[in-house]
């Protein structure tokens, strides 16, 4: 706040050339003397006898003469040395009485009452000596006691301001960072005719009248001071700070730092006025527990940080979550709205930079509806958090916003996510990664995920921003991933994108033509590089992809006689390289036969020579032969009535599900079994999602088989019987299922001869 200035001599100067309007040293030199070992400066001079006639107090100095500017500038310096060197209990004289040179003139003895203190008069810091002054009194004719006044005075234990209880000091202004540092300074009384405590602009760089008075556990305010703000701050690092009387003073606004670093304050001590918090005001209050903040209509960063509260409720009125808020809240275990206001949590727009870094309790977050920007390392480092919940309208992942959240282990992109920063989810727990077609995505945004088994990377074709690149770094470390099929529009892979795949084995490439690809962006890998057949020639004549170990068949050894297989790009089931065609089958219908002790389940397989993406299939064969397949070179439609079901990454699979479907699963009796209750299946594998039986529990009283529809059908069938209803006749189907009065239209086996129900 810029005041009037209290120098009128003659003419009026301007010193307000800072917030907290003190006189300069050439102002100072206007009018100084000396009179018994100490030096003043004149402030205002009436006449001799006048009662108004007012200086500066500068300091002690060893000088006698301040005749030219030489003089006075080093009476100023030597002032400074010798009252930083003070020891013991200090008084400042009320008056002093001298002859002095006044604008020129000799004047007679007059009366002079000391109403300021110089800016750093007594300042031990960067002095290169300690303070020991113990004990400072000042006079009630003190009006202004400058900046820094006091700073550093380490050993002061007590300030005593004459006239602070009777109403009698005159004192009004105390700037800036005038007690920084007066450890062991316990109490301070002001007076009732205080009305500035250091510069209250919002976001100002000074204030902290009583910053680092680690002793001080008690203040209270002046009923005089009337100021809208807390000046920045005022209580930093007054680390035994419990009790604050306001004493009437109701402010708006805690600006920055206010009680920063004040480990025994709590919310119990802040007035239901403050509306608004500035940056870093509570940093490091070991003892703020809880806030209210109902009636908070704006925050700046880092209000929070590093605080120990467990559970926040949201104001309305603050839309965005500021950069740094609850950095460091180790405990902090939920946040959302407050209930009483609508829209309070899911109207947040932006959570800012580092606003949840190390939050390390943090397990769970539902983040709000209309959030559209998760800012740089937003959530970095929350060990513990396993659940992202989010709405429709996020764009904005940003840098690091994930970084070493080693409990996270899925995150589905949604249609709405346009930008996923550089290190997004380096060193994450991801297992898997859901790709958008149309994003862009920084360097090293999965690094390091070292549990990661599946990327989807869908193709982007049509996309207005299409995911064209691998980018630099992108999957580098990411030690457990087994296989990575990159589609038709990925243009270019970039340097390291995949170095240090240790487990990576597989490496599927949909496109036609030979990406861009950087030399390093697959060292430390055993790939192999699988193409289409009909573009093998094409990868071959590209140096640097012929570098690499390619390939375009597929060899699987069946070490079972039947078994489950997905992949996430078409398949085409073909004969090469001297070995026979993998034999696949989808399962389209099911049907049952009723038995006297259990219900026979029937999935009807119908074998396909093409699968599309992500399509499951059962394969048939002869345990321990190698059969082969390929990368489609059209790709096949997807079934919309296929029962066997993908699996593109591990799964939980529970025996029912909530649409209450059941889910089975292949055993080695080559038989499908209801799946035990959160029984893991590993991706490229597959299951039947089917409807269980009502009245039948469990897995004793359900058997599922298969029927193949390629083993002999009508020919040398002896004979075709009607629907049969005798109890007496026993049915096998032709893959050996035992039947009894079987429903289903079909061909069976009956006596050791196929017959036909119709």
């Amino acid at each position: 706040m810029k005041r009037k200035l209290l120098l009128a001599i003659l003419t009026i100067i301007s010193i307000g050339c800072f917030a907290d309007s003190q006189p300069t040293d050439a102002e100072r030199k206007a009018n100084l003397f000396i009179y018994n070992g100490m030096l003043f400066s004149i402030q205002h001079f009436e006449s001799i006898g006048s009662q108004n006639n007012t200086v500066e107090f500068c300091g002690w100095t060893t000088k006698t003469s301040v005749a030219n500017e030489a003089e006075k500038t080093a009476a100023l310096n030597d002032a400074l040395y010798q009252s930083v060197r003070k020891t013991g209990e200090i008084t400042i004289p009320e008056t002093v009485q001298a002859a002095v040179t006044y604008n020129g003139q000799l004047q007679g003895n007059a009366t002079y009452k000391v109403i300021m203190l110089r800016a750093n008069l007594f300042r031990a810091a960067g002095s290169g000596v300690t303070s020991q002054i113990t004990k400072i009194t000042i006079p009630k004719t003190v009006q202004h006691i400058e900046s820094r006044c006091f700073d550093e005075c380490v050993n002061m234990t007590s300030f005593v301001i004459e006239g602070a209880t009777d109403g009698t000091s005159q004192l009004k202004e105390i700037d800036s960072h005038a007690f920084l540092n007066c450890k062991k300074l316990a109490s301070i009384t002001l007076p009732n005719s205080v009305t500035y405590l250091g510069d209250n602009v919002p976001n100002s760089i000074e204030g902290g009248v009583f910053e680092g008075c680690e002793t001080l556990t008690s203040f209270t305010f002046p009923s005089s001071y009337a100021s809208s703000n807390v000046s920045s701050f005022t209580f930093k690092n007054c680390t035994n700070l419990t009790t604050i009387n306001w004493n009437g003073f109701n402010p708006k606004r805690l600006n920055n730092s206010a009680f920063y670093g004040c480990s025994k304050i709590t919310w119990s001590q802040i007035p239901q006025s403050v509306e608004e918090l500035g940056a870093t005001c509570f940093y490091e209050c070991s003892s703020l527990t809880s806030v209210d903040l109902s009636r908070i209509k704006k925050m700046d960063t880092g209000v929070f940080w590093h605080t120990p509260l467990t559970s926040v409720e949201w104001p309305a009125a603050v839309t965005e979550i500021p950069a740094n808020t609850f950095w460091g809240c180790h405990q902090l275990t939920t946040i959302k709205g407050i209930p009483s206001q609508p829209g309070a949590w899911d109207n947040i727009t932006k959570i800012g930079a580092n606003a949840f870094n190390e939050c390390t309790a943090l397990t769970t977050i539902k983040l709000p509806a209309e959030l559209k920007t998760i800012d740089t390392q937003a959530f970095r480092t929350c060990t513990s958090l396993a659940t992202v919940d989010y709405g429709t309208k996020l764009e904005t992942i940003g840098d690091g916003a994930f970084m070493s959240t080693g409990a996270l282990k899925k995150f589905f992109f949604k249609g709405s996510v346009k930008t996923l920063g550089a290190n997004a989810f380096q060193e994450s727990g991801l297992t898997c990664v859901h790709l958008k077609g149309d994003m862009t995505i920084g360097k090293e945004a999965f690094m390091m995920c070292t549990g990661l088994k599946y990327v989807e990377i869908p193709a982007t074709s049509n996309a207005s921003q299409p995911l064209n690149n691998v980018s630099e770094g992108m999957f580098a470390g990411c030690t457990s991933l087994p296989f990575i099929t990159l589609p038709a529009s990925i243009t270019a892979i970039k340097a390291n994108a995949f170095n240090g795949c240790a487990a990576l084995k597989y490496v599927n490439i949909l496109a036609d033509s030979p990406a861009t690809l950087a030399a390093n962006a697959f060292d430390n890998t055993p790939k192999d590089i699988y193409v289409k057949a009909s573009k093998l020639s094409a990868y071959q004549a590209n140096a640097a992809w012929n570098a690499l170990n390619l390939k375009d068949t597929y060899e699987r050894t069946l070490t079972t006689k039947y078994a489950t297989m997905t992949h996430d790009f078409p398949v085409d089931f073909v004969a090469a390289n001297g070995r026979e065609a993998m034999v696949a089958y989808v399962g389209k219908s099911t049907y049952k036969v009723t038995q006297p002790t259990k219900v026979q389940k029937i999935l009807k397989m119908t074998k396909v020579n093409a699968i599309a993406a992500n399509e499951g299939v059962i394969l048939a064969g002869t345990p321990n032969t190698t059969y082969t397949y390929r990368i489609a070179e059209t790709a096949a439609t997807k079934l919309a009535d296929n029962k066997v079901m993908p699996v593109r990454e591990d799964t939980l699979l529970y025996q029912t599900e909530a649409d209450g479907k059941s889910n089975w699963t292949l055993q080695p009796d080559y038989k499908l079994h209801l799946s035990e209750n959160a029984k893991t299946i590993y991706c490229g594998r597959a299951y039947i999602h089917e409807q269980n039986e009502a009245g039948v529990q469990g897995a004793k009283s359900v058997s599922f088989a298969l029927e193949l529809d390629d083993n002999p059908a009508t020919a040398g069938i002896n004979t075709v019987e009607g629907n049969k209803k005798d109890n007496d006749n026993v049915y096998y189907t032709l893959s050996g299922v035992r039947v009894i009065n079987p429903t289903e239209k079909g061909i069976y086996i009956k006596n050791g001869r196929k017959v036909i129900i119709r």
